[in-house]
């Protein structure tokens, strides 16, 4: 895939839950909870500097070949059935530092960075 985007020098969207394969393709990151990107940036701002509890967890998940443990580490709680959505932010049933403020109203995006932004109302003190 990667060769083909060189080839003939085009985009490609791919919607993926394999973070080997992002990080062998893939320029820019979005990560989508509930249908809402909850974070986004370039490859090196989500891999080196993620700061949603989500996109977190997701790294957290991943099995550690130099670790041999016997059971890998899961985010708590269930993905939110999208016909009933929480309010807030999306996250918050799960979040472990999820405040009154998370669980109500619109949860503005923050721009960490000229190519970083993030969902969340720990990082709300600069809004893009």
């Amino acid at each position: 895939m990667r060769n083909l985007k060189k080839e003939y020098n085009t985009s490609l969207v791919l919607i993926i839950h394999d973070l080997g394969v992002v990080a062998k393709i893939c320029d820019k990151v979005a990560v989508v909870y509930a249908g809402e990107i909850i974070e986004s940036g370039t490859l090196k701002d989500i891999y080196t500097d993620k700061r949603h509890p989500y996109t977190i967890g997701l790294f957290d998940s991943l099995p550690d070949i130099e670790n041999d443990a016997a059971t890998l580490k899961v985010i708590q709680g269930s993905v939110p059935d999208p016909s009933n959505l929480p309010e807030g932010c999306k996250f918050n049933p799960r979040c472990p530092y999820a405040t009154e403020a998370c669980r109500s109203g619109d949860i503005k995006p923050v721009k960490i960075s000229d190519t970083h932004m993030v969902r969340c109302n720990r990082f709300s003190d600069t809004e893009v």
